[in-house]
């Protein structure tokens, strides 16, 4: 079987190629007993609805099967996003800036999660407008804020999501 990443970008691939987005995907459970989970948008960026999901299933699993990665004790979850969609690709924080998120980090063992504005991420860092940050981690582990914007190192960050009524 192909390592994770690698099927992850055939698959992207393969999803392009049928006019639909991978947001994100996921595989938990061990040896035979797997589970993949794709989450998937139209290839304009609209969320994929119920017939779009019913219609890709079996397609994907197809696809998988190929790739040696699928099996009979396999099982094969194809979703929208959903409303705290997750944010991955460069092209997500360019195409959200401007959208309200949340932010979960680990900063010295500590799970946080910040909530603000989405304004920009390059390659060391994100930037998020909050005044939720507490004192005590301004300058630790190069974490900066400034006028209410956070800069926050990419290292820190374990996820960003779209927070309910952001626009799809």
């Amino acid at each position: 079987m192909l390592d994770l990443i690698e099927l992850e970008e055939r698959l992207g691939e393969f999803l392009a190629e049928n006019r639909y987005g991978l947001v994100d995907f996921q595989v938990t459970g061990s040896g035979r007993k797997r589970t993949f989970s794709l989450f998937v948008e139209r290839d304009d960026g609209s969320p994929a609805d119920l017939s779009d999901c019913a219609a890709l299933s079996p397609r994907v699993k197809l696809f998988l099967e190929s790739q040696m990665a699928f099996n009979d004790d396999s099982t094969l979850l194809v979703s929208s996003p959903g409303v705290d969609r997750l944010l991955k690709r460069d092209v997500d924080f360019e195409r959200f800036a401007g959208e309200s998120v949340t932010v979960s980090l680990r900063v010295e063992g500590r799970k946080l999660t910040l909530a603000g504005e989405l304004l920009a991420r390059d390659d060391d860092s994100l930037k998020l407008k909050t005044n939720e940050l507490p004192p005590e981690l301004d300058g630790e582990m190069g974490i900066t804020t400034g006028d209410g914007v956070i800069s926050l190192p990419r290292g820190l960050i374990k996820a960003v999501r779209l927070r309910a009524g952001a626009q799809l």
